[in-house]
């Protein structure tokens, strides 16, 4: 299937500069089965979804999170924040729990 190209949010550039910065290697736009994943981090087979301050639809983001880890992914995190500061501990925060 090919998707067409879209412009990336203020959010994902961001979190893409984070990754980037903390020398992880991930693919933007992943494809796990019907769902397009923001970022993910195949090291660690880690997604992350941009979701921006007001967050997407809790009920729909737990039935794709349900499919993702049934389906090769170990984990998922939420980047709610916006500034580079704020992304780059929540991503590093996630990164120790791993």
């Amino acid at each position: 299937m090919n998707i067409p190209p879209r412009d990336f949010t203020a959010q994902e550039q961001t979190i893409g500069k984070v990754l980037s910065d903390l020398g992880l290697r991930y693919e933007e736009q992943y494809s796990v089965g019907p769902y397009l994943c923001d970022f993910y981090i195949p090291d660690i087979n880690m997604v992350i979804e941009a979701d921006g301050l007001y967050g997407h639809f809790k009920k729909r983001d737990l039935q794709r999170d349900d499919f993702l880890m049934s389906n090769q992914i170990e984990y998922v995190l939420h980047v709610i924040e916006t500034s580079y500061q704020k992304i780059k501990e929540e991503i590093w925060r996630a990164l120790m729990n791993f």
